[in-house]
């Protein structure tokens, strides 16, 4: 029939083996049938690239990163792909009073991707234009920030991705791992956390063993229209039989571990919620919300650093450097005391944030913008380190806000994003300094 031709014909072509995908009729003598007849050309069996990017961060840090990677598109038999990845990057402060903590990273990761799903003692067949995949991954990366610390970083999960059809897509990993562990810490960055004992918690030795599983629906993949709905939903578990076993309590200091490592407990959920409007021809209006709740429990006082909510930057709120705001009303003593050490990186368990952006095309390949954020992340537990930090029912009030202008050029294989915005409120601050304009370079619509 015509569906299982058009069936056939995606699958082939979402397989991801085969350049070239074409069909033919032919009529079937004394019939109303007809044979088909697939002329496929396939991609390059291996393949070697290499790829240079450079970037810049509102946290005033510039870089590039080098990533070399091998495929193979057919390494089983079975259409399995197999990649290879090995990358370096390194970044350096140009200006701002974050330190002298250029960080480098090196580091790869093998996937392996198999066009089927493949459950032990099971056969699950499916029959869609979309190709369903077991994803088996290993990584590792080794982080260096100067004069401060060097971190190991092993991370590997097992899973499945699938489409029920062009707009709805799920990812669910029954097995997932995270293990950080500090190769070096420096003297000064020692010293710095008996000032602020805080900083401790980024260099923590860190093992996450759990699942996750994600959703994501897009009304307007596969369409032409510029107005609908787009919604990304995570859960993410972790610890919860090796709680069980060993019976943990942070609160009253029984510490389980896992292979002799201190194990994280915690249940996360995570929804991006956006709404695009498209006001006429040449303006569109766009709206998203992101909640976050992280709960940790048993073995966890707050979530590991890795898996905790962030605010400020420029895919976030624009008038705040990146990983600045928060949690909630707390500043750490010497966020605005040049020369002396601050690394911004203010986690929280709990996240709340809103932003609403207008985009009219100018002229030629120029687009504008006006927009405005409104955010924070909090911690559930109180910490006594950190003071104002705790989620409570006051939490409205300690929004951080700013608002501000862009301009955008659509190049259309990238679009290159400037934007300016100002500070409005910030949480522990009871006026806005005079120098409060934040200038993001960034790549691509901000959501």
């Amino acid at each position: 029939s015509r569906k299982d031709h058009n069936t056939t014909l995606s699958w082939l072509i979402n397989l991801g083996s085969f350049k070239f995908v074409k069909n033919r009729f032919e009529s079937v003598l004394d019939s109303t049938k007809l044979n088909a007849f697939y002329y496929l050309t396939p991609l390059p069996k291996k393949s070697l690239r290499a790829e240079l990017t450079g970037t810049t961060k509102t946290n005033n840090l510039v870089g590039s990163q080098v990533t070399l990677g091998w495929r193979h598109r057919n390494i089983f038999r079975g259409a399995e792909h197999l990649a290879v990845n090995l990358f370096g990057s390194t970044e350096v402060q140009v200006s701002g009073n974050f330190g002298k903590s250029n960080p480098f990273r090196l580091g790869g990761e093998i996937t392996l991707s198999i066009p089927r799903f493949v459950v032990p003692f099971l056969d699950i067949r499916g029959r869609s234009e979309f190709v369903p995949r077991t994803n088996l991954q290993l990584g590792y990366e080794l982080l260096n920030r100067q004069n401060l610390y060097t971190l190991n970083s092993f991370r590997g999960n097992f899973g499945y991705t699938w489409k029920e059809n062009l707009q709805k897509e799920h990812q669910l990993n029954p097995f997932t791992f995270n293990y950080v562990k500090p190769l070096a810490v420096a003297q000064q960055y020692l010293d710095s956390i008996v000032k602020n004992p805080s900083l401790a918690k980024i260099v923590e030795e860190q093992f996450i063993v759990g699942s996750t599983y994600n959703y994501s629906y897009n009304e307007l993949a596969g369409s032409n229209r510029r107005t609908g709905v787009y919604f990304n939903g995570l859960l993410d578990i972790a610890g919860t039989f090796a709680g069980l076993v060993n019976g943990s309590n942070w609160k009253n200091n029984e510490v389980g571990t896992l292979l002799g490592v201190k194990f994280s407990q915690y249940a996360k959920a995570e929804i991006d919620l956006r709404y695009y409007k498209q006001l006429t021809q040449r303006s569109q209006w766009v709206n998203r919300l992101i909640l976050g709740l992280g709960y940790p429990y048993g073995n966890s006082r707050q979530l590991p650093f890795v898996k905790q909510f962030f605010s400020g930057g420029n895919n976030s709120l624009r008038g705040f450097r990146s990983r600045t705001v928060g949690p909630g009303r707390y500043t750490p003593p010497n966020r605005d005391n040049p020369g002396v050490l601050f690394l911004p990186d203010q986690s929280g368990d709990i996240k709340l944030e809103f932003n609403s952006e207008y985009r009219p095309k100018l002229f030629s390949i120029v687009e504008g913008a006006l927009f405005f954020d409104a955010g924070n992340v909090w911690l559930l537990n109180d910490d006594p380190l950190k003071p104002g930090a705790q989620f409570s029912s006051s939490f409205l009030k300690e929004l951080a806000v700013d608002a501000g202008f862009g301009l955008r050029l659509d190049f259309t294989i990238l679009l290159l994003r400037l934007d300016f915005a100002f500070p409005l409120k910030v949480p522990y601050l009871d006026k806005i300094p005079n120098k409060n304009m934040v200038f993001n370079l960034a790549i691509g619509y901000p959501f």
